[in-house]
């Protein structure tokens, strides 16, 4: 047989005995029983196994050790509680040596035990040697580290339970223990529970080969229990409350007992539960059970308060209603206010949070939720359309239609604009007044307008617009209608002898496209004032010239022209006189009465007179009768003449000269007006040489002058 199939029987054997001793606990009665177990000689052997992690291995050059035949004596005392393991001579091994068992516990149901595994050390070395040792202990069941607690008189720092240095001769001893809980207390039935450990000792520096050192092992496990105390902390979960204190601390098959009461703003409570939401309810006589919740949680229920519903400003029909903390607002009113729209419910009057049917009630008193509002905008018209004729004539009224949709509850008002192609620009239509119209006649030109439709509220003056299409309307120039032609001034050809000469007054044009008709103001002239019109007149074109160009074309009538003269006449001839403008031949007869005196005169000498050498003292020409000397001209015509008086001598020695009535003599033609009488004498001068004896002296001529 080889070195490693006696390794194999060693362990093997090892494994059986314990197994024989766990299985006769066991099967004694439904009690706590434990067993220890050596793995095989292979996982003896090994450096760590599946489930050790707490070595790390080093590499080796050589075989990684073994037992010899016998070399591990194995010792139990039949009570299953103790096993004694012991190398039975100096052990030549490689670098290390790694022995894992595994320790089996029953546990009966509802049932929770404290195990304390104890053991014994003794590590000793029989050789000189440079390196040294490290034993230790551990749990590695699922890669758990358990506690342990370890005494030894050459304990590592590192951990390890001793240590053997070159030059250490005396044995490395030392003891420890690892306590593990085993809680069945929530199984119905007996659980069996397993924990894997390990011994560890090695070289934990070189890696040389370590034929020549030699160590012996000796460990003692003793294993021993007792009943775990069978309370449980439960927590308290206040649930958004507050409770003091925070757990309580039960005992398994008792009553929970007195439990503090959480309190929670807004709040009632409604008792401890095994959920957070639902569960089942926990008084202080509720049996704790095997397996009590590891939390208790409060259950509340919401206190109610009276809301109040302050309209502000607004109407309301509900004035308050109850509302439950911490639930939703049960259904809210809906408030009216004349002209504003309800914003919703708010919790303060200015500004605070918005309340809804959605909002937890998180107020925990009676309060008070106020309207909040904002004022409805108008609504603005729609399908809003501008119609109007495309082209039109100055003064015709042009047709417009505007058409809209509007809502009730608003004034409309349409405000036209003028602006331009792409309806920019748009400046107010306004009268003369500087009032809101549209434009009925407007001018001549192309126009571009739209119209601006504003609802207004009734109830809160707010205001909404919606603007037009963009129409364009070309307007061309009115012709004015002549309803009464002007009157031409007849034409004095004395003046003038064309028709610019002839004044052109009255005459009426009017717009007839306007209704009613308008006047048109403007003036009339010849259309050619060069025109010389005949001696007996003609009708001639006018023309009507409107002051308004913009608007307005010229038009066009006639007028009749009367020719005259006022004749610029030569001098008179014989009673006539010709017009050198037309030739035209004046005669005229004028009416003059002549009323002679006898003219008969006596001449008488006088004395001589030597101052003048002649007998003039008191001597003379006088006339026979009283007044014969008197010639009286009255004028009985239409026209105012000249009278020129003119002596003729007949005997030169006599002379004669006319006198007015105060004495003065005329030398010059006299004036006499319409109806008028002049007095003239005939004063004779001069001797007669020879006696006279009625014999013509001389003659008077009475001379009608301005062309006579």
């Amino acid at each position: 047989m080889t070195r490693w199939m006696r390794i194999l029987c060693v362990m093997l054997c090892l494994c059986v005995l314990c197994g024989i001793a766990a299985v006769g606990a066991s099967a004694a009665s439904e009690s706590f029983s434990f067993s220890l177990k050596l793995a095989s000689a292979a996982n003896c052997r090994s450096y760590g196994g599946n489930n050790i992690s707490t070595f790390n291995p080093q590499n080796a050059d050589k075989d990684r050790g073994s037992y010899e035949s016998g070399t591990v004596e194995v010792t139990n005392n039949g009570t299953s509680s103790t096993i004694h393991l012991k190398e039975r001579k100096n052990f030549k091994n490689a670098y290390y040596l790694l022995l894992p068992f595994t320790m089996t516990v029953k546990v009966p149901a509802y049932t929770c035990y404290k195990v304390t595994l104890s053991y014994d050390i003794k590590l000793q070395r029989n050789a000189n040697g440079e390196s040294w040792y490290v034993m230790e202990w551990t749990d590695n069941t699922d890669g758990a580290a358990y506690k342990r607690t370890y005494s030894a008189n050459n304990a590592d720092a590192s951990g390890g339970i001793c240590r053997l240095h070159s030059s250490a001769k005396s044995a490395c001893t030392g003891s420890g223990t690892v306590e593990l809980t085993f809680d069945n207390l929530n199984g119905s039935a007996q659980k069996s529970m397993t924990r894997e450990y390990a011994i560890f000792v090695g070289n934990s520096k070189s890696n040389s080969l370590l034929e020549s050192y030699h160590h012996q092992l000796e460990t003692t496990f003793t294993l021993s229990k007792k009943s775990c105390t069978t309370t449980k902390t439960v927590r308290l979960n206040a649930n958004g409350g507050k409770v003091s204190p925070a757990s309580k601390v039960v005992t398994c098959g008792s009553t929970y007992g007195t439990l503090p009461t959480p309190t929670r703003t807004g709040y009632d409570f409604d008792g401890w539960y095994t959920r957070e939401s639902s569960g089942t309810k926990v008084t202080a006589n509720t049996s704790v059970g095997t397996d009590p919740p590891t939390t208790l949680y409060a259950h509340w229920k919401g206190k109610t308060y009276t809301v109040t519903f302050d309209a502000n400003g607004g109407t309301v029909g509900m004035k308050s209603r109850t509302a439950t903390y911490g639930s939703e607002y049960p259904a809210l009113p809906a408030p009216t206010r004349e002209g504003y729209s309800f914003d919703g419910w708010y919790t303060q009057k200015t500004g605070g949070t918005k309340v809804d049917e959605n909002t937890t009630v998180t107020t925990a008193a009676n309060h008070t939720l106020y309207a909040h509002w904002h004022l409805t905008p108008a609504l603005a018209p729609y399908n809003v359309k501008l119609e109007m004729d495309e082209t039109g004539v100055y003064g015709k009224r042009i047709y417009h239609h505007v058409g809209y949709s509007s809502y009730d509850n608003h004034t409309k008002e349409t405000t036209w604009y003028a602006c331009d192609e792409n309806g920019d620009n748009g400046i107010p239509i306004t009268d003369e007044n500087g009032d809101p119209t549209y434009p009925t006649t407007p001018t001549a030109g192309v126009h571009y307008y739209y119209v601006l439709v504003t609802a207004t509220r009734k109830d809160n003056g707010l205001q909404a617009s919606t603007k037009s299409n963009v129409v364009c309307v070309t307007v061309t120039k009115a012709t004015p209608k002549i309803t009464e032609p002007p009157t031409a001034a007849a034409l004095d050809l004395a003046v003038g002898n064309t028709l610019a000469y002839s004044t052109l007054t009255g005459g009426t044009a009017k717009n007839n496209n306007a209704r009613p008709s308008t006047n048109v103001a403007g003036r009339f002239v010849w259309k050619d004032d060069t025109v010389k019109p005949p001696r007996n007149g003609g009708r001639y074109a006018v023309v009507f010239q409107p002051d308004d160009t913009q608007n307005y074309e010229t038009a066009e009538t006639t007028a009749y022209v009367s020719v005259t003269c006022s004749h610029k006449f030569g001098a008179w001839s014989a009673g006539r006189r010709t017009c050198a403008v037309c030739g035209e031949e004046d005669v005229r007869t004028n009416t003059v009465t002549i009323t002679w005196g006898e003219l008969a005169y006596t001449y008488t000498d006088g004395a001589w007179n030597p101052a003048t050498h002649d007998y003039d003292i008191g001597g003379g020409w006088a006339p026979n009768r009283k007044n014969g000397d008197v010639i009286t001209v009255q004028n009985e015509g239409a026209n105012e003449v000249r009278v020129r008086f003119q002596y003729t001598k007949a005997d030169t020695a006599i002379g004669g000269n006319f006198a007015n009535s105060d004495g003065d003599y005329i030398y010059s033609p006299i004036d006499l007006p319409v109806n008028r009488t002049k007095t003239v004498l005939l004063c004779l001068t001069g001797r007669p040489g020879k006696a006279l004896n009625n014999a013509e002296i001389g003659s008077v001529t009475v001379r009608l002058e301005g062309g006579y």
